[in-house]
């Protein structure tokens, strides 16, 4: 009861591998069920609209223009705007401010440049 003989040990190892190629094979199948959930997953939230699908793809950009918009755009929501040693951070911080001054939508104003002021043209500026 103390050896363990050559045949002994290959049919030890023999189980060992056998039980890991097992469990790969279960991991596997875990995976691929996980897939599938994924890509059936639309056919639960289409009859169930409050759930949303975590896995699904966004929609690209010609599939967002071949869908109706709800609600036309207002007038003035396109167009450029030329920033001037301005952050793009502090150009949508001050549309915002003047928009929530005005009271008026934001996407019914339109901005054509946002320039920032230097210290010393700021002096210039007040005199």
């Amino acid at each position: 009861m103390g050896e363990i003989t050559e045949l002994d040990a290959l049919i030890i190892s023999a189980i060992g591998f056998a039980i890991v190629f097992v469990v790969l094979i279960i991991l596997m199948l875990i995976v691929m069920l996980m897939g599938l959930a994924a890509d059936k997953g639309h056919v639960i939230t289409d009859k169930l609209p409050k759930f949303r699908n975590p896995f699904k793809k966004k929609e690209t950009a010609e599939e967002e223009e071949a869908q109706p918009l709800s609600e036309p755009l207002a007038t003035g929501t396109c167009g450029e705007l030329t920033l001037i040693r301005t952050e793009e951070r502090d150009a949508a911080m001050i549309m915002a401010i003047v928009a929530d001054s005005l009271g008026t939508p934001l996407n019914q104003l339109r901005f054509v440049s946002i320039r920032r002021l230097d210290d010393a043209q700021d002096a210039e500026v007040k005199q």
